[in-house]
């Protein structure tokens, strides 16, 4: 194990740079496979539809794991780090996609997909398009990274075409109480985590005293009380993934000509 951790640690490149080759390569890539996700399989039966949903789970499981023995190996141990642990925004989908495969709930999966589609699908192409805080000098983490922002923008654009005739506000509503969940979850691990066993943890970048790392939230927080912070954050996650929601919304609307009061019941099996 040791053999194989040193390695990949060892398989170095140069930092990718914006817009450079390595870049443009992996926003070709998620085009690509966002298309033919689309074209191929947006009127697929729900059972193909989880069979991409697992292959995808399992590669992003697989990819974390050396992520995470990579970031946590020192001295030839590992010494697991809390400010690594896999729960950040961009992680959600290692833990949604489960959800998505064992749930028989209709109201759920739309739920979950809306969330998939719309604030997942937003912080995949925020980082997509400007990569500059996931890049480094390891050959793995820079794929890992590379290609799971990527997927989350094929896997949300695809799932909106899929359950298309179900996406409504109605609907996003629902993914933004996914959403809340997840900043609940977050808060309570920087709390329990953070102040309990005196651990640097930084989950949702929404500790109460360790720097943002996000745009323009980064500069509110030091001059405003957290919770100002806080509800900045939630509000502005919220307003841009409704933005894009609304524009997947138009757009498979006009390319498929889906009635607005029209409803299509996806059998779960």
């Amino acid at each position: 194990m040791a053999t194989i951790i040193d390695a990949l640690n060892n398989w170095k490149m140069e930092t990718p740079k914006l817009f450079g080759f390595f870049h443009f390569f992996f926003i070709a890539l998620t085009i690509i496979v966002s298309v033919l996700l689309v074209h191929h399989f947006r009127d697929s039966s729900e059972k193909k539809v989880k069979r991409i949903l697992l292959i995808s789970w399992i590669t992003l499981v697989v990819l974390e794991i050396g992520k995470q023995l990579i970031l946590n190996y020192e001295d030839g141990l590992i010494k697991f780090k809390w400010f690594n642990f896999p729960f950040q925004f961009c992680e959600t989908p290692l833990y949604v996609i489960p959800i998505l495969l064992l749930n028989k709930n209709e109201k759920v999966r739309n739920a979950l997909i809306s969330f998939m589609a719309s604030f997942v699908l937003f912080a995949g192409l925020a980082i997509t398009l400007v990569p500059v805080a996931i890049t480094s000098t390891n050959v793995f983490l820079n794929l890992r990274q590379f290609y799971g922002h990527g997927l989350q923008v094929a896997l949300g654009i695809f799932l909106f075409a899929w359950n298309r005739k179900n996406m409504s506000f109605k609907t996003f509503l629902h993914g933004t109480y996914v959403f809340l969940i997840g900043v609940a979850i977050a808060f309570t691990l920087n709390l329990v985590i953070g102040y309990g066993f005196h651990k640097e943890i930084n989950m949702f970048y929404i500790a109460i005293d360790l720097p943002s790392t996000l745009l323009i939230l980064k500069d509110i927080k030091p001059y405003v009380p957290y919770i100002v912070y806080l509800l900045a954050y939630i509000v502005g996650f919220t307003g841009i993934a409704f933005g894009i929601y609304y524009v997947e919304d138009v757009i498979t609307r006009r390319v498929y000509k889906i009635n607005v009061n029209q409803k299509e019941k996806v059998e779960l099996k």
